[in-house]
């Protein structure tokens, strides 16, 4: 699903001009779309990498490696396109369910503190995890002695400079289990002198109840996991495909009602552009935060099949872009690049510029 993405270099300065948008913003869609060639034996990976045209800014993405029908190839420390270096690679890692990891300068701390093999997945997914990469911290000393374990390691006197905490474990199939851990997750920030709020991604906290729970245990940033808007049956697990798409509205109006923290994740490229918007222009004027839009990104031929028809050219890309610039653009609300390994907005969001890329 690949071919016939990128047919060549002046495509992607094309584009740019035809849409008015950056045109490494052009090329680094069209990478996370497509992917990379490489012989690293691995479905994917992250990647820190510099634009050739834009040296001086970090850029972090997750990337399919094993794309063969890619225009893009990874050799050695570049990344090419049709032979021209588009990228120099300064670091890849491994994209597996590391415990934690910091981003925003260690302002904002990601857990994975609830085992995502127990998650039976969606078919967009790519996560397979082994027990070793993908422990479950169940009680409170676990995350506590974790949690001692990070301070150490970056020689922190305590965690009071961690502005949030996001859990985006994704395998809680219930509102009760998900509280319970969050609860438990709030306590041991407390006993490591961090103030700042929970940001929790899921399907399940959906109730008034859970609603009024989660405002209760501190400042709250909740995510709904909707995904996609068509299919949801097919592509999605049980617990996200039995929560409706018009069901999110109230969840938005209720987590704003309560000074809650709301937007939504949402999977670019696996529902027409007429249905995507049927349901995001409704969404916009309830939420509080930039939503989550990721690219899809196939990982196997067998993914390719959930693809949305016309989602294999760029065009459908940088045609959602723009809808849901119009939707946000007399709002406040902007992409912050830290917070997306796979977003539609680097370089600019509708006419303005965007700064800090670095991670």
């Amino acid at each position: 699903m690949t071919a016939g993405l990128v047919e060549s270099r002046t495509q992607i300065a094309r584009l740019g001009q035809e849409w008015d948008v950056p045109e490494e913003d052009v090329l680094l869609i069209a990478l996370n779309k497509a992917g990379v060639r490489s012989r690293i034996p691995k479905p994917r990976m992250r990647v820190r990498l510099r634009l050739t045209s834009r040296p001086e800014e970090e850029i972090f993405l997750i990337l399919s490696l094993g794309r063969i029908d890619s225009p893009f190839q990874l050799e050695e420390h570049e990344i090419t396109l049709y032979g021209e270096r588009v990228a120099t690679v300064e670091e890849l890692e491994d994209d597996d369910a590391v415990l934690g990891y910091f981003r925003n300068g260690r302002k904002v701390l990601t857990l994975n503190s609830n085992a995502r093999s127990q998650c039976i997945g969606c078919a967009f997914c790519p996560n397979t995890m082994e027990a070793a990469s993908d422990p479950k911290l169940a009680v409170l000393d676990d995350l506590d002695a974790y949690l001692s374990a990070l301070v150490s390691d970056f020689e922190l006197e305590d965690l009071s400079g961690v502005e949030t905490v996001t859990i985006c474990t994704g395998c809680f199939h219930h509102e009760q289990l998900a509280l319970d851990h969050l609860r438990m997750v709030r306590a041991s920030m407390t006993n490591h002198n961090s103030q700042g709020k929970i940001h929790f991604l899921s399907s399940v906290l959906t109730s008034d109840e859970g609603l009024d729970a989660a405002a209760d245990i501190g400042p709250f940033h909740l995510t709904t996991t909707i995904e996609c808007f068509g299919r949801r049956g097919e592509i999605l697990k049980q617990s996200k495909a039995k929560l409706r798409p018009i069901d999110v509205i109230p969840i938005l109006r209720k987590a704003k009602d309560r000074g809650i923290l709301a937007d939504y994740t949402y999977i670019v490229g696996l529902d027409s552009q007429q249905l995507a918007e049927e349901y995001l222009s409704q969404y916009a004027p309830l939420t509080t935060t930039f939503p989550r839009f990721q690219i899809f990104q196939p990982h196997s031929a067998f993914m390719d099949v959930y693809v949305a028809p016309g989602a294999g050219q760029l065009e459908y890309y940088l045609s959602m872009r723009k809808m849901i610039e119009r939707l946000f653009i007399d709002t406040a609300l902007r992409p912050q690049s830290w917070e997306n390994y796979r977003p539609l907005w680097y370089f600019s969001f509708a006419d303005e510029p965007l700064h800090s890329v670095r991670l």
